[in-house]
């Protein structure tokens, strides 16, 4: 079956280091600034003032203090008395049958059953794989399904038989093969073998389709061994013929991400034709973890060709899907359509209760009377379906969603505020005013920021802060960094060797530290705080290897290309939060301190060209 790519060896790509990643025999594309649809983009801007039209509840005001109706009754109180006392206890079915006997069958109850979010809200629930970009880490980095240890000591025979499969060429899965191991396996050689070689054309060549894995896997390992001309046509054949051969998958996340490196490696060679036809097709499979992206280099490509109405299109779905993104701000050249709405002094109406039927204002209420008893853990207990899937909120309105954040605010638990707020925004970019973004982008700590930072912004240190542990000074993350600034206790003895592991949970400490590390790392790479927070999160070797893997001059196309997805979501995002930051304090801080001015930092990538 005759591919995209290479077979005829008419689209041959060709790497010219001096002339940076992409450049080949296809057309120059004109740059964006040439083409300006500014003046589009503007009205395209949403009416803020709709928001607060009318009479109802203030957001500030529902900031400020409860508003359920009269006092907790002593009947109600003891029943929330005992499921607050089971939760926080850990006990499980017995717990809920006791508080059903005691409570005849009170619904409440229901939050003591294990994974209670699933029974609580299960008529409301469509879950979908959104494009979170507010997630803080993503659990994986496109490698593999995670194992336990003990698993993976018994399985390790079987990643042996497939690592010796794929040396001797062969494509057939081994007994006992599951999702992960061509990754594992491929981890274990480090050349570009024959055997490899003879693989790849294979897969490429045979009229049968092979599982979708196997061709992502051995595309990302042919791009470790870039800028090879050779290796990049080998890669383009495999990712296409994982497009073309799935054409009518929706769903499947290595399809998926067969779609979004082939279209990347499109816009590298200055194809823009291929690169919309893929990244359109992408676009359609539905939400996805690339969705935003494909939105943004389908405009981009459609504004490289004058194409004002593809670019439009585009644009609108960027922007519905994510109106603070890093990609939104760069499309429109670094600057947002709802920065003026900073200026308003508008008081959003939240709504306390949900329209539709169902168990929401149950739990609504629940929220209520914990906040109103004054304890704030169980209305944290209670907000962990939020936190680990903000999709149970998408069937309530953008007010209440609203009001619930205000339970969030009020009991300190920043992620799930965060994952509220962005639910609302990305629903209804209406609510993206100031008293909501200052909810959203909150500034604490700033005398320790200020007085740590020398050489970098302090709003810079807050936007990572935000992005590290949202403000949380005891985070602790799964592989053991701790804190703020989400520090690993090996790195923090490098910047100072008297620190105490017990002492990088102090605001102070941590900051002091995070910040000295950031600082050597933005000198190690001249001032470039892309290249640098990149570095702070997977390790300055391997943005080494990156940059001269993929030497293109385009700045978001790099950080795009970044293998890791929890990299290239970290920088993106700590980016769209420093802009935000700016706006919403840089005159504020400017006035206080003189190191916004003394320390800017640039983001290249929110004016890629």
């Amino acid at each position: 079956m005759q591919t995209g790519y290479g077979k005829s060896g008419v689209l041959k790509i060709a790497f010219i280091a001096a002339l940076g990643l992409g450049a080949c025999s296809t057309p120059e594309l004109p740059p964006q600034s040439s083409v300006d649809y500014s003046v589009e983009i503007q009205a395209r801007k949403p009416d803020a003032n709709k928001v607060a039209a009318g009479e109802g509840v203030r957001l500030s005001e529902a900031m400020k203090k409860n508003l359920s109706d009269g006092p907790v009754s002593s009947g109600r109180k003891a029943m929330l008395t005992l499921i607050e006392r089971s939760k926080r206890n850990g006990r499980g079915e017995g717990a809920y049958e006791t508080c059903s006997e005691r409570f005849d069958s009170a619904p409440e109850c229901n939050v003591l059953k294990p994974g209670w979010a699933d029974t609580f809200f299960e008529d409301e629930l469509e879950l979908d794989d959104g494009d979170s970009e507010i997630a803080l880490k993503s659990s994986q980095r496109n490698s593999s399904v995670k194992l336990s240890k003990s698993f993976r000591r018994k399985h390790s025979k079987v990643i042996d038989q497939v690592y010796r499969s794929l040396s001797e060429g062969k494509i057939e899965k081994v007994e006992g093969q599951i999702e992960g191991d061509y990754y594992r396996a491929l981890k274990r050689i480090e050349a570009w073998t024959p055997e490899l070689e003879s693989l790849s054309k294979r897969l490429i060549k045979d009229d049968a389709c092979a599982d979708p894995e196997i061709y992502v896997y051995l595309g990302l390992k042919g791009e470790e061994f870039f800028p090879d001309d050779d290796k990049m046509e080998r890669v383009l054949d495999l990712y296409d013929r994982a497009d073309q051969c799935y054409l009518e998958n929706s769903t499947n996340k290595y399809v998926q991400l067969a779609r979004f490196r082939l279209g990347l490696l499109s816009v590298v060679k200055k194809d823009c034709k291929q690169a919309q036809t893929v990244f359109n097709r992408l676009a359609k499979m539905g939400v996805n973890d690339y969705s935003t992206r494909a939105h943004y280099w389908s405009a981009y490509c459609a504004r490289a060709g004058s194409k004002k109405e593809e670019f439009l299109a585009s644009f609108d779905e960027l922007f519905r899907m994510n109106p603070l993104g890093f990609h939104t701000l760069s499309i429109n050249h670094g600057d947002s359509i709802l920065v003026d709405n900073l200026s308003k002094p508008i008081d959003p109406i939240v709504k306390t209760r949900a329209s539709i039927e169902g168990s929401f204002n149950m739990w609504i209420r629940m929220l209520e009377d914990y906040d109103q008893l004054g304890n704030p853990a169980m209305v944290r207990r209670l907000l962990t379906p939020v936190r680990k899937n903000p999709e149970y909120l998408l069937k309530l309105e953008p007010g209440v969603r609203l009001y619930l954040s205000t339970f969030a605010f009020r009991s300190k638990d920043t992620f799930s505020l965060f994952r509220m707020l962005d639910s609302v925004f990305r629903t209804q970019s209406e609510y993206v005013v100031d008293s909501t973004l200052k909810l959203f982008y909150p500034l604490k700590f700033v005398e320790s920021i200020v007085d740590g930072a020398k050489r970098v912004n302090p709003l810079l240190v807050a936007a990572l802060i935000r992005q590290e542990s949202a403000f949380q000074e005891n985070a602790r993350s799964r592989v053991g960094a701790m804190g703020l600034m989400q520090l690993m206790p090996a790195t923090a003895r490098l910047m100072d060797r008297s620190v105490k592991r017990s002492q990088l949970l102090k605001p102070e400490v941590n900051i002091r530290l995070g910040i000295r590390y950031f600082e050597v790392l933005v000198d190690r790479y001249e001032g470039d705080v892309e290249l640098a927070l990149a570095a702070y999160n997977a390790g300055a070797e391997v943005v080494d290897r990156w940059q001269k893997r993929y030497p293109t001059k385009n700045r978001l196309l790099f950080l795009d290309l970044m293998p890791y997805a929890e990299t290239r979501n970290y920088v993106t995002l700590i980016g769209r939060n420093y802009y935000w930051y700016s706006k919403i304090y840089g005159e504020e801080l400017k006035a206080a301190s003189g190191a916004v001015e003394a320390a800017r930092s640039e983001f290249r990538g929110l004016k890629s060209e």
